[in-house]
């Protein structure tokens, strides 16, 4: 093994060579969802593309996007056995967070958990961990997989890991003053907590054995104010850390080059596109994230629309990896909250319903009215217009809907209609 690289034949690969890898990957999922998945098979119908269309690894333009919203309606609807192999494949099931709705479950098989170590252990790798190290993992281990697949890539590098969690802060303390980590993972919150709390009884960073640490689970290690301030705390180079339950705990990470998140391009097709058109943009400018696994067996998705902000550059690292980076990280996410009659929600959210009506055109506008309502004005595609008997039992539906998705009143009204 090339010290310098986890898998130095896949992260040097070319261009080229890295595309084709990832089309025949990509023709076998689009495939195997079509045939094991009425969820896929019904979008891609709905789309008019068959497997058979997906020639080129831009043909994936040509399928559907999947919205949160959706992977919940089909829960509702089939239960948690949604998954694309056979009961007796899975091993493992983590939910989403289900902040503002109902938790979605992914499901691994062993074929899956070996990927998500794998590129877990790489991300790690890239950021200099190697096996003297010890390991201060303080992420979430309960029902959440950032903490075990952390703590696995470790032990597959054949570092030292302390399964600290993210419990309480002076035992975080301890485990920092008495085992002498080399590397702490954690959210970036619950790394200044430690850091504050550390300077308030009276050490330093100098005192700790810290070399680096990655940070994620929420914004805050791409901002260089927060990074610069993580590093002065614990004495650290920090480094900023992404992953997506729907897609996997932990699977794009800065290298020490401190370039951007690489991603990885060999079990994952990522995207950037705009917002408002769905329509990609060029290389370097802004847009959302939209990930397609290659090589997820139980639960894939397929064109996920992760509401996330980042651009996407091509260009090889200095540090010498070809994959795609995405410079300053996630730059944001595509919607604003909304608080209303007590329960907060996003625009994404909204949108997610709505994607769920093809008769519903693109643009559309949420506003909390002087009378304590909330509207949601939509446009109707073009190709629905003239079917004008049932745009009112859909104006209904889609109220309807919205009001027992979130719990609160939601009208709705719908534009340019005579």
């Amino acid at each position: 093994m090339n010290n310098d690289y986890w898998d130095p034949k896949i992260e040097l690969m070319s261009r080229k060579n890295l595309q084709n890898l990832q089309l025949k990957r990509l023709r076998w999922q689009i495939k195997r969802c079509y045939d094991n998945s009425l969820f896929y098979r019904f979008k891609f119908k709905k789309a008019n593309v068959a497997p058979e269309d997906i020639r080129r690894l831009d043909d994936v333009e040509k399928l559907p996007f999947v919205f949160k919203g959706e992977l919940r309606e089909e829960q509702r609807r089939f239960g948690v056995n949604r998954y694309l192999v056979t009961r007796d494949k899975l091993v493992e099931a983590y939910p989403t967070s289900g902040t503002t709705g109902e938790p979605v479950l992914n499901f691994w098989t062993e074929m899956d958990r070996e990927y998500i170590i794998d590129v877990t252990a790489r991300t790690l790798w890239s950021m200099g961990l190697r096996s003297e190290d010890v390991v201060h993992n303080a992420f979430k281990y309960e029902l959440w997989a950032v903490g075990m697949a952390i703590h696995r890539a470790v032990q597959k590098i054949g570092g030292f890991v302390l399964p600290i969690g993210d419990g309480k802060l002076m035992r975080q303390i301890e485990f920092l003053v008495k085992m002498s980590p080399t590397a702490i993972l954690s959210t970036p919150t619950l790394a200044l907590k430690i850091g504050s709390k550390l300077h308030e009884l009276g050490y330093s960073g100098d005192d700790l054995t810290l070399e680096f640490g990655a940070f994620g689970g929420e914004p805050g290690a791409s901002i260089p104010s927060t990074r610069k301030k993580i590093e002065k705390l614990l004495g650290i180079d920090a480094y900023d850390y992404y992953g997506l339950m729907e897609i996997a705990p932990t699977f794009a990470s800065e290298c020490t080059e401190k370039a951007g998140l690489h991603w990885s391009e060999d079990y994952h097709l990522v995207e950037v596109v705009d917002p408002k058109t769905s329509e990609r943009v060029e290389e370097g400018e802004k847009g959302v994230v939209v990930i397609t696994h290659l090589s997820k067996e139980a639960t894939p998705m397929i064109r996920y629309w992760t509401g996330d902000i980042a651009k996407l550059e091509y260009d090889k690292c200095s540090c010498g990896r070809t994959h795609a980076r995405s410079p300053g990280g996630i730059v944001g996410r595509t919607d604003d909250m909304i608080i209303y009659h007590g329960i907060s929600f996003y625009p994404s959210e909204i949108e997610e319903v709505l994607r769920l009506f093809p008769e519903v055109g693109t643009e559309y506008t949420i506003t909390l009215t002087d009378q304590d309502k909330c509207v949601v004005e939509i446009e109707l595609d073009p190709n629905f217009v003239s079917q004008r008997r049932d745009v009112y039992s859909l104006r209904q539906e889609i109220s309807e809907y919205l009001t027992s998705f979130f719990g609160v009143p939601i009208e709705v009204e719908i534009k340019n209609i005579n």
